[in-house]
């Protein structure tokens, strides 16, 4: 995410299992089985549901707060290069998104429009003093610099949302609030201006660059109306790729279990020995290879999925 990447990465690697769920594997926070269609990302913390997501989530937060887990940095600096101040546009009607992003957020100089509706970025340090509201400035506990903070002004209201950012201009957590004048407002509820009713909020768009990175474009917009969170068609794309490649591999997962077999490092192996019954005389030790049973057995060739020991060859066990 933009720049909280480093910090929800680090979170990521605590909370992953040591491989991915297929389905059936125990929850780690109430032991029930794990679908095999859960979210990729619960299947790699080994959970079953959201709810105990959030639980490890919060198992996690308690463990960083008693000092157990070391904190880790809290921003990646925004990748892009320094560039020159820039306009980013609501795209006409029928284009491939609706909305001009690039990087991380929009930096001090750009402007943001968004339907018509126009926001300046600028650095708090650069207005003057005498417009700068007193919960803005650090003073002597203050936990920000100023020349870290910067401002979205609403050109049509004047209204100004002030938040700390990190060295390349991205916003941080930290908002220090939006304001009408020096008359501090409610952070995101509406106001009326000239008769208009106008609104702050937070425009988050989930994109991936170049080398397949994902990251978040976070910027402060005011406008008649928010914005719901929104994916770009690269973001949703690289999505549906990886749902259907878990999605692949946990049914074919389910449908190895179905059929009394278990996966090993070298293979899938029978759970228990097979009827006499069906031709196969193997036993449960077993080690079905890419050849199959043979023309006796009963069992189709396509559940099969470990390599051969060699090439065209096949294990056999017969039976004393």
């Amino acid at each position: 995410m933009g720049n909280d990447a480093a910090y929800w990465e680090w979170r990521d690697e605590i909370l992953k299992a040591e491989y991915r769920a297929k389905g059936g594997e125990p929850c780690r926070v109430c032991e029930q089985p794990i679908p095999a269609k859960a979210h990729w990302k619960q299947r790699d913390r080994h959970v079953c549901s959201p709810r105990c997501n959030m639980n490890l989530n919060r198992r996690l937060n308690r463990r960083i707060e008693r000092g157990d887990i070391e904190r880790p940095p809290f921003f990646t600096p925004d990748p892009q290069p320094p560039r020159e101040p820039r306009v980013f546009r609501t795209l006409p009607p029928g284009a491939p998104f609706p909305y001009e992003i690039q990087g991380y957020s929009p930096k001090p100089g750009d402007l943001v429009e968004r339907h018509g509706s126009v926001t300046i970025i600028q650095r708090a340090i650069d207005l003057p003093q005498h417009v700068i509201p007193w919960q803005v400035l650090p003073g002597e506990a203050g936990h920000w610099d100023l020349n870290r903070v910067a401002v979205s002004i609403h050109v049509e209201t004047g209204s100004a949302f002030y938040y700390v950012t990190d060295n390349s201009w991205t916003p941080t957590s930290l908002i220090l609030g939006s304001f009408l004048g020096l008359r501090q407002i409610e952070t995101f509820d509406s106001f009326e201006v000239g008769g208009e009713t106008w609104q702050w909020y937070s425009e988050i768009i989930r994109d991936v660059d170049a080398e397949g990175n994902e990251h978040t474009w976070t910027a402060y917009v005011c406008g008649k109306k928010s914005i719901p969170r929104l994916w770009t068609p690269a973001y949703v794309a690289r999505s549906r790729r990886l749902r259907r490649e878990s999605s692949s591999a946990g049914s074919y997962a389910a449908r190895m279990r179905k059929l009394g077999l278990r996966e090993r490092s070298s293979g899938w192996t029978l759970r228990r020995s097979t009827s006499a019954t069906d031709g196969c005389a193997r036993s449960a030790s077993h080690l079905w290879t890419a050849a199959g049973c043979g023309p006796t057995c009963g069992l189709p060739l396509w559940i099969t999925k470990s390599r051969s020991p060699q090439a065209g060859s096949t294990r056999r066990r017969t039976s004393s």
